[in-house]
């Protein structure tokens, strides 16, 4: 056995092989398809990011990689070759390629699909972890990814995991749909500050015997983990998709900052739901959000009115908690959306905001904004706390920036 990159010479024998697996691939199901695929792997090959193992002169296995996406496309084995370590030699070999400070992505199959056996099995030998589904030619998939060394999203990440398993273990029944949206997705999250916000959507409504072991389950997980960092920081609702569509009662379990509760109501606001629909991202189940509907201007004009008269009423004075820094984003987000009608992270609508000059008093925003980025370096910092208890001015002085916005975009 020896690893080459592959060569046109070595076009037919590497097409005799992927012929022989189409099989097993979706989107190679016919010759025009693999036609489009023989055309692909000439320019991986071009780039020298296409590797082959060859055995007594044939191809036994194959694998495309990308350095720019920094990725792993495609990876097959011969059925008569397997279990001889050539897949562990294609992976050594593009891992050596691609850039391991930074995420390397693959798609496999899911884990209740055979087909995903032996290939999730590889590259969880090999560190990645599990993460959204997908679809990919039509096809089923799960992302995996191959996090850098001491990558805090990588931690993020499995306590993730190991919260959807343990919910969708007690939802067994339900058939559960499993988002995860806000800051996590938006590349915005910062631990010691933000959320992981999920949503779960079931199909028939949550037992009270299930939503009482849902409705502990952040504590439960944390007397098992006790120094786990993130299970205190999941929020979000549980309850049917009929409900969440219609805004009837249910059956809901509810995580929120400040504690958790069964109740039989989730609002879910105009920001969430588009967030959801726009960039969430599928952990477990079927993807519904085609059910969905978007919300349009007027849902957040009135979301945002709202949050502005919230400011107005409630911040008459600040608390000395890096969480008082959080007004300032919130109005820079609220003014994004108001001028683009478009959803981005706080942090990223922050730095917009103080790029055009919109807050009175820019020195407030550029604290905001660096405490967001690194709250553990901030949160026991005594002159940063005093400060935040300071802020109630400057924050209603932002409101009016954000109260002339509104008056010029108000919708019908």
């Amino acid at each position: 056995m020896q690893l080459f990159y592959g060569m046109p010479e070595d076009i037919e024998n590497w097409m005799r092989l992927v012929d022989q697996l189409s099989w097993n691939f979706p989107g190679l199901e016919t010759q025009e398809k693999l036609d489009e695929h023989k055309a692909a792997v000439l320019k991986f090959m071009d780039k020298r990011q296409a590797i082959c193992v060859k055995v007594d002169g044939e191809i036994a296995g194959v694998m495309l990689f990308s350095r720019g996406h920094n990725m792993i496309c495609c990876l097959g084995v011969s059925p008569d070759h397997r279990r001889c370590g050539i897949a562990s030699m294609l992976m050594d070999e593009a891992l050596q390629n691609l850039d391991r400070t930074r995420e390397i992505s693959v798609c496999t199959f899911r884990a209740d699909d055979e087909k995903g056996i032996a290939p999730r099995a590889l590259y969880e030998k090999y560190g990645f972890i599990e993460d959204a589904l997908v679809e990919a030619m039509g096809y089923p998939n799960q992302k995996y990814i191959l996090h850098p060394a001491d990558s805090e999203r990588c931690e993020r990440q499995r306590a993730i995991n190991k919260m959807i398993h343990e919910i969708s273990s007690i939802l067994s029944d339900c058939e559960p749909s499993i988002y995860l949206y806000g800051s996590s997705v938006l590349n915005d999250f910062r631990l010691g500050w933000s959320d992981i916000d999920i949503l779960v959507l079931t199909n028939r409504q949550i037992s009270e015997e299930q939503a009482q072991k849902l409705v502990n389950l952040r504590q439960t997980m944390l007397e098992k983990e006790p120094g786990n960092p993130y299970y205190r920081s999941f929020e979000g609702g549980m309850l049917t998709l009929d409900a969440l569509i219609s805004r009837s009662s249910d059956r809901v379990v509810y995580w929120g900052t400040s504690g958790e509760r069964i109740t039989d109501t989730y609002m879910f606001d105009s920001f969430g739901m588009a967030e959801l629909i726009e960039s969430g991202i599928l952990l477990y189940g079927r993807d519904v959000r085609s059910l969905l509907s978007a919300p349009n201007l007027n849902d957040l004009y009135a979301d945002i009115k709202h949050h502005y008269e919230t400011i107005r009423s409630y911040v008459q004075k600040t608390e000395h908690s890096l969480y008082s820094f959080g007004w300032i984003l919130d109005i820079a987000r609220c003014l994004y959306t108001l001028r683009t009608g478009k959803i981005i992270a706080k942090t990223t609508a922050a730095e917009w905001a103080l790029k055009n000059n919109l807050c009175p008093i820019p020195d407030v925003l550029k604290t905001a904004l660096q405490v967001r980025k690194a709250p553990l370096e901030y949160k026991n910092n005594k002159q940063t706390l005093d400060y935040a208890g300071s802020l109630a001015d400057p924050i209603q002085g932002f409101a009016d920036v954000l109260e002339d916005e509104l008056k010029k975009h108000e919708y019908d």
